[in-house]
């Protein structure tokens, strides 16, 4: 996605355009498909990337930061011991934190 349709979205619509991506993600680890899994996280992590970008995000850097930090952590070696229920509850509060 270009960034220029990007900004034009509401932050609401970006963070749940970024949530169907961690969902599906999600989803596609617990059924242990690695190649859709990695589909969908690098949309997310992409997704994500356009947000810091946008202007009107300016003051959500940090926030969207520590929610790449999860997802990172999460698909990408699990240090922190996350499951699906805990990652998704992550994403959950953060949709609701940003609205």
């Amino acid at each position: 996605m270009e960034q220029e349709r990007w900004n034009k979205m509401t932050v609401s619509e970006q963070i749940l355009n970024i949530g169907g991506e961690v969902q599906r993600a999600v989803d596609r680890k617990e059924r242990h498909d690695e190649h859709n899994t990695q589909i969908y996280l690098n949309k997310a992590l992409d997704w994500l990337a356009l947000s810091k970008n946008d202007p009107k995000n300016e003051r959500r850097i940090s926030e969207l930061d520590a929610a790449e930090e999860e997802l990172r952590d999460y698909f990408e070696g699990n240090n922190w011991g996350n499951d699906a229920n805990s990652i998704m509850g992550y994403w959950n509060s953060f949709l609701s934190a940003i609205w």
